[in-house]
């Protein structure tokens, strides 16, 4: 009983076995395009073993339907056999087979009773497109089977990257409709792209950096796929160049990674966010640009499809921390690396390459949708993030605008404060100026008045003391010349080298000529050495030292101690001179140098003096390329 079975298994196999082999594809008129791979049997020649189809007809166990072990990728080139038989029940005899590719590298078509040298189509990858039968951007082979008729067809062919075929057989008028939708939707699609092409070299013209460089150079590369996929490249561009062209696409398909994984990088700024994975961006990076060479040397692109492969867990965590940031535009481009995964590493690497896990399309229709969703999400993103960008600009302009105005405001109120206080300082002038000079002239005139009416005891007394008044007045007017004049007074100084130990003792003698003894007191603090030597007027600046100090013996009140102090440091000589005396106020501090300020006008008369002095020790002092400032000091009056 158990024999009964087995035998009847085996014949079960066998009836099986001899069904597959004499399958068929019956062609009707109420269907346009059929698909051959379901209705015809297989073989994958890795070994280079098949050259001939008879050798299919004398060994027909070598045939067999498709299956998974033909799905396996292989990393070498090698021919792939089908035969089907066409069984014709239409009224259509012209019809046309498809490979879902605008060219092979090999191909040729065999009717059974054909011999083999003499194939009904040929074409090696030398061939030009001048050599196809159909010359349509895409690949058509036409066949012709009487209606009624029952043909079997052998058809030898390869792909690029060993990619599944989509082998479809068409009539006459759905060839034409295919045909025509094909090149509309293409050039369309190339359209779009050179549109949006368009807009990121404009931007990248207005936004020169790295990452908007790589940005166009991967959508260029886009384009060009989209164009060689298409068949344009082949037909327009190098129609006689069949091998050419094949390697430009290999190397077309390995060089996108590459500008593909530095935009991204760029984009998401790794190299500052996230250190550990902008090394591993770099390293695949590195690993696509060392199979480039071995690509286009195999001429297949196997390796760098296992590298896609690979890479899909580094893309997944990528999109994964992409949304977590918060940076303007990153969740749009998070959805442009999911559709990456979705149609090119899942659908056209693992699926489509890989045996056409996936056959809803051909492997061309999902690199361009995958693609061209890809593009004008990273587009949309990148307007996104450049928008940000121009908004943070504007708000910076803004906020440089606002301080600019504000500035020119102040600038504007400073001078209207400045050109007030000039007119006052103008208006005090005159009023110093007149009282300085109405004076000594009262004085003059009384004289002269006392000796026209001859009322003088001594009239040569009076005329000396007209004399004196005259010569006051005008060593006040050359006072006033000097200390207000825009010349350089460095030209009327003397200047000698000498040593300072000698003329600080001889000033500080002359100083406590200066001192009522009973009230006042003088004290000396010099840190100077024997040695020290410096270039300058003594006797300008003995009168700079004496006019300071004698103003502060008279105005700093009774008991006054002044210190003079004589330091040096890197920058020259440092003359400190103090008093014990009431502090002046800010304005007086300010004011101090100017020409014919007095800072209690009254008592500045009684005590005598014309504001001339400190006004004469700034310019004297300016001359040395020095400096003179006044400030309330640790011994409560001026320094």
């Amino acid at each position: 009983m158990k024999k009964m079975k087995l035998v009847s298994f085996l014949l079960l196999l066998l009836c099986s076995s001899v069904f597959a082999q004499e399958a068929s594809l019956s062609l009707k008129n109420t269907q346009d395009v059929y698909s051959i791979k379901p209705s015809a049997l297989h073989y994958n020649d890795f070994s280079g073993a098949i050259s001939t189809k008879q050798q299919f007809i004398d060994q027909p166990q070598l045939l067999s339907p498709f299956n998974e072990e033909q799905k396996k990728p292989h990393s070498l080139k090698y021919d792939r056999w089908l035969k089907v038989t066409l069984v014709n029940e239409s009224q259509t005899t012209q019809w046309y087979l498809s490979f879902g590719f605008a060219r092979l590298p090999k191909l040729a078509v065999y009717w059974q009773n054909t011999p083999d040298e003499a194939p009904i189509y040929q074409l090696t990858e030398h061939s030009a497109f001048d050599d196809r039968a159909v010359q349509d951007p895409q690949m058509y082979i036409p066949i012709s089977i009487a209606a009624g008729e029952t043909k079997t067809l052998f058809v030898k062919y390869q792909t690029f990257a060993n990619a599944p075929a989509n082998i479809r057989i068409h009539s006459s008028a759905h060839y034409m409709k295919t045909s025509q939708t094909s090149l509309l939707t293409n050039a369309a699609l190339a359209g779009v792209i050179a549109a949006i092409l368009l807009i990121v070299v404009v931007n990248l013209w207005f936004n020169m950096n790295l990452t908007n460089v790589f940005y166009a150079i991967w959508t260029f590369l886009f384009f060009i796929i989209v164009v060689d996929m298409a068949g344009f490249t082949y037909q327009y561009i190098w129609p006689s160049h069949g091998a050419f062209a094949g390697l430009f696409s290999i190397g077309l398909m390995a060089v996108v990674p590459i500008f593909h994984l530095l935009f991204v990088r760029g984009f998401l700024q790794l190299k500052y966010h996230n250190v550990v994975l902008d090394k591993l961006y770099i390293g695949f990076t590195f690993l696509y640009c060392l199979l480039l060479p071995i690509a286009l040397y195999l001429e297949t692109v196997y390796y760098n499809l296992i590298t896609s492969t690979l890479i899909i867990p580094l893309f997944a965590y990528t999109c994964w921390w992409s949304l977590k940031q918060s940076a303007p535009g990153i969740r749009i481009f998070a959805l442009s690396l999911v559709n990456h995964i979705f149609f090119l590493n899942a659908l056209t690497i693992m699926g489509a390459s890989y045996g056409n896990a996936f056959d809803v399309f051909d492997i061309a229709s999902y690199i361009k949708i995958g693609y061209l969703v890809e593009v004008c999400l990273f587009t949309i993103a990148m307007a996104i993030q450049h928008k940000s960008v121009q908004k943070q600009l504007v708000f910076q302009l803004q906020n440089q605008v606002n301080s600019l105005n504000q500035t020119v405001a102040f600038e504007k109120l400073t001078f209207e404060q400045q050109k007030h206080d000039i007119k006052k300082h103008e208006a005090q002038l005159f009023t110093d100026l007149s009282h300085e000079l109405r004076t000594p002239l009262t004085v003059m005139k009384i004289q002269v008045e006392s000796l026209q009416h001859n009322i003088v005891d001594n009239v040569h007394d009076s005329y000396v003391k007209l004399m004196d008044k005259i010569d006051e007045l005008n060593q006040f007017i050359n006072s006033l010349m000097l200390v207000t004049s825009s010349g350089d007074m460095h030209k009327l100084l003397k200047f000698k080298s000498m040593t300072l130990k000698p003329f600080i003792n001889e000033v500080y003698q002359e100083c406590q000529h200066l001192v009522d003894m009973r009230r006042q007191s003088l004290n000396l603090n010099s840190q100077i050495t024997e040695l020290q030597c410096i270039q300058f007027d003594p006797d300008a600046l003995k009168k700079v030292i004496l006019e300071v100090v004698k103003n502060a013996l008279r105005f700093g009140g009774k008991d006054v101690e002044v210190q003079l102090s004589f330091l040096q440091d890197a920058g020259g000589l440092i003359i400190r001179i103090e008093d014990s005396g009431t502090p002046l106020t800010y304005e007086a501090h300010q004011q101090l140098f100017q020409p014919l300020y007095r800072q209690e006008a009254s008592r500045s008369a009684m005590l005598g003096g014309k504001g001339m002095g400190l006004a004469m020790c700034r310019k004297i002092i300016e001359a040395h390329h020095g400096k003179i400032s006044s400030h309330n000091s640790l011994l409560n009056e001026a320094a």
